[in-house]
């Protein structure tokens, strides 16, 4: 019924609890699928071990391409009717899937759902997250829009949605799973089933620490969709604007704390596109004044396409 879908890399801390976590699923229907993204430590030995040791679970090796590619590489394998995602860093909870197949019994129409996540440190300390204001209705691509409230850990999709909208997009390094999302929601509504089904590892190595790297990447996917993929039509102008020039003031001031000045007024230039405020105008100034004394976080200014 479920195929669940895990990208690898350089997570040989990690990675056992992670896949221990879809082997103590109380649901016996699925498979788990592992793509070791060309890991340099010891992941890969770890994914052998676990899938020599249950069938349900299929080991693939390649060079490194990046989470997006990965997690197509083990789709394009897929036999489930529902997809699910799980990265080699977080666990599931127990009753994560049979979670998702009370909900899908109880709604045959329903084509994607969504439980909720709690918090685990680097200890494994667990900090329990309420619900959030997402689990209490039905929502649309309108609200995903204006908020990121899906954590792919936590979704479940059936299959032939990606029929429609296509997969991951690889040239994101971050920002992949919001981007397919968005793309989903034009075939879709998103059900909630007010449940957590799992449990989010916060690490200095997550990838989505907020930077200006990587808010670039979220405004750029946002601006893919309203402008290429037929968002506009759905999405009030003055939401647009408003949504855009937030995200890329953001970017902006990340890359001001970081000394980035050169890459802060890129951001900031393009927040201007969308939306004035006293703030981006000071940072924008502030960066052009310390532009001498800046630095560069070591990577161009993505360009979503």
């Amino acid at each position: 019924m479920f195929t669940i879908v895990m990208p690898v890399y350089n997570h040989e801390e990690y990675v056992g609890e992670a896949i221990q976590s879809v082997r103590d699923q109380t649901v016996q229907d699925w498979e788990l699928i592992v793509v070791d993204d060309g890991s340099a430590d010891r992941s890969g030995e770890i994914v052998d071990q676990h899938a020599e040791a249950d069938g349900r679970i299929r080991a693939i090796h390649q060079p490194n391409a990046g989470q997006a590619a990965a997690r197509n590489k083990a789709i394009g394998l897929a036999r489930g009717q529902w997809m699910a995602y799980i990265d080699s860093d977080d666990k599931y909870l127990p009753e994560a899937l049979q979670r998702y197949f009370d909900y899908i019994q109880a709604h045959p129409d329903a084509k994607f759902i969504y439980g909720y996540r709690h918090r685990l440190d680097e200890g494994g300390t667990i900090t329990e997250l309420p619900p959030g204001k997402y689990q209490d209705r039905i929502t649309s691509v309108k609200d995903l829009f204006q908020k990121t409230f899906l954590s792919l850990l936590c979704v479940c999709y059936k299959r032939e949605l990606l029929e429609k909208a296509g997969t991951f997009d690889p040239q994101l390094w971050c920002a992949d799973d919001y981007e397919l999302n968005l793309r989903i929601g034009l075939h879709a509504q998103f059900e909630p089933i007010g449940l957590p089904t799992g449990l989010r590892r916060r690490h200095d190595a997550n990838v989505s620490i907020q930077t200006g790297r990587t808010r670039m990447y979220e405004a750029g996917a946002l601006q893919k969709w309203v402008e290429k993929l037929g968002g506009k039509d759905l999405i009030d102008a003055d939401i647009v604007r408003r949504r855009l020039g937030k995200l890329y003031y953001s970017a902006g001031r990340q890359y001001f704390k970081s000394r980035c000045f050169s890459q802060a007024i890129c951001a900031l230039k393009r927040a201007h596109r969308y939306k004035h405020t006293f703030k981006s105008v000071a940072v924008l100034v502030l960066s052009y004044v310390l532009l001498a004394l800046g630095t560069t976080d070591g990577h161009g200014i993505p360009v979503v396409e």
